[in-house]
């Protein structure tokens, strides 16, 4: 009976990820200057940027201090709250992978380095990076 009831909590601790080595952990967390978009996606941002977002922005109001001001935020935060004011008119109207191309254009815009593999849109993917301005 005893023995029963160590592999039961030994189980619900496996299932919490109590146990989850400290190497995969740190491999999950990522944060912008760990090249997470492509020049292609950086491109396809520039585009969208220029069609939906140039009538009311340029591209000063997203370099230096917006990104400073969301250091130590999720990538996640920043989508969440493009994709719920923009564009002004009608937000969220816009395909989910316009709104993470356009996150890869702010932060090509600010020197952040790109990578080998697009930001993506799934909420997990969002969460995991951390935004961190250019040293």
């Amino acid at each position: 009976m005893k023995r029963t009831g160590v592999l039961v909590a030994a189980t619900a601790l496996l299932c919490l990820g109590a146990f989850r080595p400290a190497f995969a952990q740190t491999e999950e967390r990522l944060t912008t200057l760990d090249g997470v978009y492509t020049e292609e996606q950086a491109l396809r941002g520039a585009e969208v940027t220029e069609a939906v977002c140039r009538e009311c922005h340029d591209d000063e109001e997203f370099v230096g201090a917006f990104i400073r001001s969301w250091a130590g935020a999720s990538v996640a935060a920043l989508y969440d709250d493009i994709y719920s004011l923009m564009p002004e008119d009608q937000p969220g109207s816009l395909p989910p992978q316009q709104y993470a191309d356009v996150i890869a254009y702010i932060l090509q815009l600010n020197g952040l380095p790109p990578g080998e593999v697009e930001l993506g849109v799934a909420r997990e993917s969002l969460e995991r990076v951390v935004i961190e301005a250019n040293r």
